[in-house]
Parts: structure tokens; sequence; C-alpha cells
């Protein structure tokens, strides 16, 4: 447990300097949006040097898809449809424990709007105890699994999850949107061997591809979003340089002394909180993330900001998505009255957390269950390690 009378006083130290994402500086906010409206004065250009010197800088940058600056209206009163949503949480695995496997549960919601349907609000939960889950064959060697493996396969079992869902509910007849918690680009995956990383991109495709197939939008929300994509592309505008040579220009220098750095470090989120009004999102983009570039054009990630009126969330989707502008105007709508209705966050995401979350008692009452299964099956000596025992009850 915390101790807090001797917390507090940790906690009193905490100055400015530590809020930086909370209080961002006046003078950079005041900077980046001077940047931010001499760009969009002169889109055109600014599309130019973008395209002209992104392999230049050290960071990635995006692409405008639409005329940087511009902003598109949405109203969130969208047509009869269904919503789709998906969420996941999982238990890890611990050899503390009786068995060592891990559970990934989906909390699934569908909910259709202007018929008259019933809604789904279901979890499904994936129990992984095999020696095959637990130590996965990649590249003919047998690998541990780690928190990493865990979360990747759980992002994948939520997009094919959503896929499955998504389909079954075009039997509603009614246009259907899909949304998964978080970003569509598979962050991290460049960390796991490559043979490894062959196979879950091949999955991914696989399954976007499906979505594409099918002609059904599938659109990652994030909330609070600490992304710079924007924010680093007008640092490029705002470069003083002929050509934004990163390395041959500034490479001597700490990042915080570039001469861009008048605008850093700041998130698009605390930018566009000052340039877009309620209901209103950006131009969209493509991704210049790595990961996005190793997948086919048509699924590359792209992305807005939307303001919520709540918040600036970012939105992300394929780029085949945003080339079917019919789609990708109801997708956008979808989210904006998915927001209203859910006061700050999209309702149906936010059922399918709940139904996904897995809470104390739901884990102990889990091992438990898997305690009496292993007992049934004749083991004698079932238990958890004595450090798990001393954890649950304590000594003193």
């Amino acid at each position: 447990m915390l101790d807090f009378q001797k917390l507090i006083h940790q906690i009193q130290q905490v100055g400015k300097e530590s809020i930086l994402d909370k209080l961002p500086d006046e003078d950079i906010l005041v900077n980046a949006s001077q940047t931010y409206e001499s760009a969009a004065e002169a889109a055109e250009q600014f599309a130019k040097r973008l395209a002209n010197n992104s392999a230049l800088v050290y960071w990635p940058t995006a692409m405008p898809l639409e005329v940087f600056g511009h902003d598109f209206r949405l109203e969130p009163n969208c047509p009869p449809l269904t919503v789709v949503a998906v969420d996941g949480s999982q238990i890890m695995p611990s050899h503390h424990e009786v068995l060592s496997c891990y559970l990934l549960n989906m909390g699934i919601t569908v909910l259709s709007y202007g018929v008259e349907k019933p809604a789904v609000l279901e979890s499904s939960p994936h129990l992984f105890h095999r020696p095959d889950d637990l130590y996965p064959l990649v590249n003919k060697r047998r690998i541990h699994i780690d928190e990493l493996y865990v979360s990747l396969e759980r992002n994948l079992l939520e997009l094919t999850t959503l896929l499955a869902k998504s389909i079954e509910a075009k039997s509603r007849k009614l246009p259907v949107v899909a949304l998964v918690d978080g970003s569509l680009l598979p962050w991290s995956v460049d960390k796991m061997p490559e043979p490894y990383q062959n196979e879950y991109f091949s999955r991914f495709i696989g399954a976007l591809h499906q979505f594409q197939e099918e002609q059904i939008p599938v659109v990652g929300y994030i909330s609070h979003s600490r992304s710079s994509d924007i924010v680093n592309c007008l640092r490029m505008w705002q470069c003083p340089f002929d050509k934004s040579d990163c390395r041959k220009n500034c490479g001597h220098l700490n990042e915080e002394n570039y001469p861009c750095s008048t605008i850093w470090p700041l998130s698009d989120r605390q930018l566009l909180s000052g340039e877009l009004t309620r209901h209103k999102r950006t131009a969209a983009f493509t991704s210049g993330a790595m990961v996005s570039k190793l997948m086919p054009p048509e699924l590359q990630t792209c992305f807005t900001y939307l303001h919520t009126g709540y918040e600036v969330a970012r939105l992300e989707f394929p780029r085949w998505l945003f080339e079917r502008p019919e789609l990708f105007e109801l997708s956008m709508t979808a989210i904006a009255a998915q927001v209203e209705k859910g006061q700050g966050y999209p309702v149906s995401l936010s059922e399918a957390h709940h139904l996904a979350v897995i809470r104390g008692a739901d884990r102990l009452k889990f091992f438990d269950l898997l305690a009496r299964q292993l007992i049934s099956l004749g083991l004698k000596r079932v238990s958890t390690s004595h450090k798990e025992k001393r954890k649950r009850r304590g000594v003193v």
C-alpha cells in the first residue's frame, strides 16, 4: 500500500515542467497558431514543401489529402445505420498462478439507429492455454510470449471480431460503420522478430482488405491523442533553410535548439483546440509512419481531427475509405453523433469497454475455476506460488 504521509511531500514538489502536456507554454501555442495560419494561407506551397522535404527531416511527416487549413462541418444527425464497436482487455500469463495461460476478453456492441432493431451488448472471452499458445512457433523456433505479444494478438482479435460482427450486422439491411478504440496503426510490431512481423501483417492486412471488400467503413477513435503529425509538418514550414535537411543543418544541436522548435513540444490536439470549433474536422492526411507505408496503398492509414465539442479527437481510417466520399462522410457523421449520444465519447465504444473490462474479482474467480478444473483432472497439487498467496493474504 502507498504511504501517503511520505508521498505527499513528493507530490508537492511537482512543478509546472511536469505538466507540460496539460499546460503547454503560451509562447509555443501562439507561435504554432501563427504558423498554422501562415501554412493555411499558402496551402499549395505548403504541400509542395512537404513533398520535397519529407525525406530529409528526422521525423515522419503526414501529407494532406485535402486543402490544408480548411475545416469541414459535420452534423451529428446521421441517417439510419448500424454502428458496431469492439474493445478488448486481457489477463496476462503468470507463473505464480495455478496455470500459465492468458485470456483475451472482447466487449462487443451493435447499435442500430432510425429503425427498430435489437441492440447487441455482449462479451466474448478467449482462453489461450495450450503449449502452442504460450510458446508460439516463429521461424521454426519457439518464443516466450510477453506483454507486447499478447497486446498485438489482442489488437488482431479486436479487428477480426469487429470484422465478423460488422459483416453479420449487414443482415440488418442498414449501412454499417465499424469503430475500434485506439489507433489503426499496428504500433510496436517492429519490436517483434521479423517472421512474426510478416505473419502479423498478413493477418492484419487480410482483415483490412475484407472491410474494403465488404465496403464497411472502419475507423479508429483516439481520445486525448499525443500525436504531433501536423505540428511536425508545421516545423518544416517554419524551417529557415531552403532544404529542411535536419542532419546537415541542425545535426550538431539538441532538438530544443532547432530553429523550428519554437513550436515544439506540442501535440496536434493542443494546437487544434484553438483552431477548430465544435463539430468541425480538419483536412484529412496520410500518415507518414513507416509502419503504415509497409501496407498496400489502399490500406495505408489516414487521419483527421474532429472537435467533438468535448475534445479534439483523432480519427484514423484506411485510404480506400477516404476515396469513397459517401462512405467517408457517413462514418464521420456517425462518429460525431456517437460522441453526442455518449456525452463526450462514442457511446458504442464506451459500452464495449465496460463489457470488456476484467475486474479484480473476475480475475480471482477465473483462476479459481481453473484450479477446480485441474483438480477434476486428477492433479493433486494445484496452488498458486507462495509469493501469490502472500500477496493475496498478507502475513502480519
